[in-house]
Formats: C-alpha cells, sequence, structure tokens
C-alpha cells in the first residue's frame, strides 16, 4: 500500500502579510494508492493539485473542517468539476463527488449554491448524467470506510467563539492514522481524537505566549507540542500559521513540552510518507 500526504496550502486567509515563502490558504491530500481524499477545499486548490501533479477531476472525497472561505471555498471547485464534464469527455473517477460537512453547515451552503446556479430551480444536481455530488451532513463522533480500507472520523473541536461549527478529521488506513485538527483552540475532544497519530496536523495560527483555550479558538506552537507529547504522537506539522515567529523559535517551543517526535513547520509542497 502506497500512503502519502501532501501539503496543498499551509497558510493562512491573507497573503503578502510577512516576507517567507508563498504559503496558500489550507488543504492537504491523502493519496492511499491513487485514492483521494481532500481535506479542507480552499480558494484555488484545484490547481494547486495540478501542480502537485494531480488531476482535480478525480477528486472523490472533500472533507470540510468548517467552511470560513480560508477552508471551504467550495462552489468554484465543484462547478469546475461540473463544467469539465459538460464540455471535455467524461472520464472514469470524475463525474462524482461525496463532500463531507457539519451539518449545521450544509442548508447555508445549499443556499449558496442556488444562488449561483439559479437556473437549476430546487434541484443541486442539475447535469446528473455528467456530474454527481452528494452533500453528507456529518457531526462530531460520525464515522465512514469512505473506500475501502480508508475510515474517516469526525470530531467536534472549538472555533469563531464557540459559535462556529468546527470538525477536526481523523483518517485511518492500513494501520496508520492522520490526524487533521482543522482551526481550534485546545480542547479536550483533541486528545482523545488525536492519540498515537503516526501524522498531527494541527492548527497553529497564535504566537508564542500569545497562547489560548478560549476566545477566537486556535492553538499556538506550544500547546500543539503538548497535545503531540501527551498524546504520543509520531510526527507533528505545525500549519496555518501568520509567519511572526521564526520556524526555529516554533519548533523549540513546541519540544517545551517534551515532544521528542518529529517537528515540521509545515510549508506548501511538503509531502508526508506512510510505512509500507
Amino acid at each position: 500500500m502506497s500512503l502519502k500526504v501532501i501539503a496543498l496550502g499551509s497558510g493562512v486567509c491573507a497573503n503578502m502579510c510577512l516576507p517567507g515563502p508563498r504559503r496558500f490558504p489550507p488543504g492537504f491530500l491523502v493519496d492511499v494508492d491513487g485514492k483521494l481524499l481532500l481535506l479542507d477545499v480552499s480558494e484555488g486548490i484545484r490547481f494547486r493539485l495540478e501542480d502537485a501533479g494531480y488531476d482535480y477531476g478525480k477528486i472523490g472525497h472533500v472533507a470540510v473542517t468548517h467552511v470560513h472561505p480560508d477552508h471551504a471555498d467550495l462552489s468554484p471547485f465543484l462547478q469546475a468539476k461540473l463544467c469539465r464534464n459538460l464540455w471535455c469527455q467524461t472520464e472514469e473517477g470524475t463525474d462524482k463527488l461525496s463532500v463531507y460537512m457539519h451539518e449545521i453547515s450544509i442548508k447555508g451552503f445549499e443556499d449558496t449554491w442556488r444562488w449561483r446556479h439559479p437556473e437549476a430551480g430546487e434541484k443541486l444536481n442539475h447535469f446528473p448524467d455528467k456530474f454527481k455530488f452528494e452533500l453528507q451532513p456529518i457531526r462530531g463522533g460520525w464515522e465512514k470506510e469512505i473506500f475501502k480500507g480508508l475510515i474517516l472520523k469526525a470530531f467536534g473541536v472549538y472555533h469563531g467563539f464557540g459559535q462556529h461549527p468546527a470538525l477536526g478529521f481523523r483518517v485511518e488506513v492500513g494501520g496508520q492514522s492522520i490526524v487533521y485538527t482543522g482551526d481550534t483552540g485546545l480542547t479536550e475532544s483533541l486528545f482523545s481524537n488525536v492519540e498515537k497519530a503516526d501524522l498531527l496536523i494541527a492548527d497553529c495560527s497564535a504566537r508564542i505566549g500569545q497562547e489560548y483555550t478560549g476566545g477566537y479558538g486556535h492553538m499556538g506552537p506550544g500547546q500543539c507540542g503538548m497535545l503531540a507529547y501527551r498524546s504520543q504522537v509520531k510526527e507533528l506539522w505545525l500549519t496555518h500559521y501568520v509567519g511572526f515567529d521564526t520556524p526555529a523559535a516554533m519548533e523549540a517551543e513546541a519540544r517545551k513540552s517534551g515532544f521528542a517526535g518529529t517537528v515540521k513547520v509545515v510549508t506548501d509542497g511538503m509531502t508526508w510518507t506512510g510505512k509500507k
């Protein structure tokens, strides 16, 4: 079995804030023997998929942590997949898409899609012979084998002053596990769901010394390191960071907890490869 995770976006909602490498908004691709799961679908992600050598049309599963635009620019992605199959020859694996999204956020997206496609009337799929997409409402505690051998699990997290329906995801495949926290403050739900992950992709938007648990809901490197240490994680990726603190300072802060595993401050294009 071949398993890899590619960082398609490790940045935040704003660009050109500080000098440094270009980092696009969040998105992570899980590739299991060519079967693809996209974790968050941010602005322009189909172009970044192409840059990474992937056909965006063959993305069959998208899991959305929350619907802030830097994580869920879903309509353009659906539009591109639809038009690809209208204008080009439909290829196997390009005509279907399952989107897993918090149940509270589903209705809002349906209204948005109808606003963009009023010609469809009440239908979401107005070209069902060319492209079928389904919105699957989920919540914390939900899990499903979305394709053979890969189980996707959702858990609730804290974001947007606790008012935004937000999820983290745990992917289990071939005896290995990848956890993506999405945007969140430090919560008890993280510890049980992150436990013994082979790879933890952790929101790290808060600056060193400005970490908090409540408030808006973001973690800093010290909290991410403590989470990884207490949960016995093998590798920690710090992502969704603004860039105010240097990578070296962020790693040092993460290790104050005692975490001795691998720590990486993620840049776009970084790849993690699972064991075979």
